[in-house]
């Protein structure tokens, strides 16, 4: 299975899921089978950030389009609620953190002492100093999600912005799905906890991300998908208004 095909079920999954929300709130089962949307996307953010030629592109492109998305949530709802595009900015960030710490740690200079060394004009920072000030630079990032997650609302919790982050720690795909399954169990025990019952219904995205084979597919159709966040949403919102 392609990354374009489990883009494609996460994008219909994600309608349905809306469309349930706003239209049919009393029917159950379209909320649960929007609950394959979210990690089907995570992963496949972690995926793109590791085969991205330009990892500043990736992130603006999915930022800049949150922060559009984020203006009309907080004029339409009239509160602060941060969406799941801008909590996968936050996951972008945190993997570029980590994979900076991880050259650190394999002895290479890493991205951050890079830009550090240039930004203090010396030709490069030493390796213990290096690990240091990236291993602190990631635990700070870290405690910032978390009380991100505790001041304001956040699509998914602090465990969203994680679920790609700990799916990119490690190279093989097989440990990265274990990894990506232990963080999606720990994220519907903490929303479950929290009242959202559908959460654990989520985990059936497992099994088809198993099947993904690691390719693109034939059609990309990249930015079809970037675009279709907001366009279902403002349809769905225009009909609810209409109904």
């Amino acid at each position: 299975m392609s990354s374009f095909v489990l883009k494609m079920i996460a994008a219909v999954t994600m309608f349905i899921d809306h469309a349930g929300l706003l239209l049919f709130p009393d029917l159950e089962i379209m909320r649960i089978i929007g609950r394959l949307a979210f990690p089907i996307y995570a992963y496949c953010i972690a995926e793109g950030f590791r085969y991205t030629k330009n990892r500043k592109l990736y992130f603006l492109r999915v930022f800049i389009l949150g922060l559009v998305c984020q203006i009309v949530y907080t004029v339409v709802d009239r509160q602060l609620y941060l969406g799941i595009l801008i909590v996968f900015s936050l996951s972008i960030l945190l993997m570029a953190i980590a994979d900076s710490f991880k050259q650190a740690m394999r002895g290479n200079p890493s991205i951050i002492g890079q830009h550090l060394a240039k930004l203090l004009r010396v030709e490069a920072i030493p390796n213990t100093n290096d690990r240091i000030i990236n291993g602190a630079l990631l635990a700070a990032s870290v405690c910032a999600s978390l009380l991100l997650c505790l001041t304001v609302d956040v699509d998914y919790g602090f465990f969203g912005i994680l679920l790609p982050v700990f799916t990119s720690v490690f190279e093989d795909r097989p440990r990265r799905l274990v990894m990506f399954t232990a963080t999606l169990l720990a994220l519907s025990i903490d929303l479950t906890s929290g009242g959202f019952i559908y959460q654990f219904w989520c985990l059936l995205a497992v099994p088809l991300l198993a099947m993904y084979n690691g390719k693109p597919g034939k059609y990309r159709m990249k930015y079809f998908f970037y675009i279709f966040y907001p366009a279902h949403l403002v349809f769905l919102y225009a009909l609810d208004m209409f109904i």
